[in-house]
């Protein structure tokens, strides 16, 4: 009688420690979690093992979650199996993401599971986002990743009423998320933050941000001893770096730009109109640049045409920025082409 009682007695406890564990799942605490879970697994309670090493996988312990989903599958459990491929394709699948996202491939394969609640202007959200970096500068990632993922929750549903503004602000709160989890010991959470965020930026046609994911998750990878995948993730970096520069107001090398934009003016779809304006609006500036306006204008023509429906802040700045050169270099029949659009 007093066996049975004590295997009761055990079994209740390990119950407890099982409910425990899954707590610390809810709350994102995989550390927790798997201390919880390794009790209850080496009682081969239920999923256990399967959870523990998920939990594991999320901390970066291959090793040792790759044991716990052979006992899982031992037990009959065969998502363990699919587990331990969901691990290694993690950084593939990532790196395919990547490489569609630099050539210009929509990919807004996802939305928020709430809907906002609120208004809360790009602005605010980016000021909460620089206090948040300069803790994690300061302090490190474990210091505030907790408060980073509360403000992701926050924000993130303001995506599916926001514009390039909002995804821009919402894809560098992703980028943190995924750069403190990294700092915080939890390299297993830190892709589906940075794939977000390349997806939110590619939104936004913001290529230096872009291009500051990948290098960060270059990073990442060379931390963890991957350094064929991070010298892939840097190499995309790169192209959105030289794409971003290709775009900006200054004109430094024309020529050289010229080159770049050509080749990615080609490489959109037709549904991208606004990356196409911009391209375009960039080729009529750097051609501008090196002095020919008959070429100049047109690229505006082309990039006119093509936009006669579309309503963004961002590219008709960017014909504002080429009436100022085209007024200031007297090519007076571009500054009457772009002020039809943007007065």
């Amino acid at each position: 009688m007093s066996d049975l009682l004590a295997r009761f007695e055990l079994d209740d406890a390990v119950e407890r420690v099982y409910r425990l564990g899954e707590a610390a799942e809810r709350a994102g605490n995989p550390r927790e979690a798997a201390v919880h879970f390794r009790v209850a697994a080496d009682q081969h309670l239920g999923d256990a093992a399967v959870r523990l090493a998920r939990a594991l996988f999320a901390l970066g312990e291959t090793e040792e979650a790759t044991r716990w989903c052979a006992t899982a599958a031992a037990d009959g459990f065969s998502e363990a199996v699919e587990l331990v491929e969901e691990n290694l394709l993690a950084r593939q699948r990532f790196l395919e993401h990547a490489a569609r996202i630099t050539v210009g491939a929509p990919t807004f394969d996802w939305l928020p599971s709430g809907m906002p609640s609120g208004r809360m202007e790009p602005s605010a959200i980016k000021a909460r986002t620089q206090a948040l970096r300069a803790l994690d500068r300061r302090y490190g990632g474990i210091a505030c990743h907790a408060a980073v993922l509360e403000h992701l929750a926050a924000v993130e549903p303001m995506i599916v009423v926001g514009d390039e503004a909002m995804w821009t602000a919402v894809a560098e709160v992703h980028e943190l998320a995924g750069w403190t989890a990294f700092d915080s010991g939890l390299p297993g959470t830190v892709l589906p933050h940075f794939e977000r965020a390349l997806t939110l930026a590619r939104q936004a046609e913001d290529e230096s941000l872009i291009a500051s994911v990948l290098t960060r998750a270059g990073r990442m990878f060379l931390h963890h001893n991957a350094p064929d995948d991070a010298l892939k993730a840097f190499q995309l970096g790169l192209v959105a770096a030289h794409n971003s520069w290709a775009d900006r107001r200054d004109v430094t090398d024309p020529e050289q730009a010229i080159a770049s934009l050509t080749t990615r003016v080609g490489t959109y779809e037709e549904g991208r109109v606004r990356a196409r304006t911009i391209a375009l609006t960039a080729l009529a500036r750097n051609h501008l640049a090196i002095g020919d306006t008959a070429a100049a204008g047109g690229f505006v023509g082309n990039a006119l045409a093509g936009a006669r429906n579309l309503r963004s802040a961002r590219a008709d700045d960017q014909l504002r920025w080429l009436a100022e050169e085209a007024r200031a270099a007297g090519a007076s029949v571009l500054v009457d082409q772009i002020s039809a659009r943007v007065g």
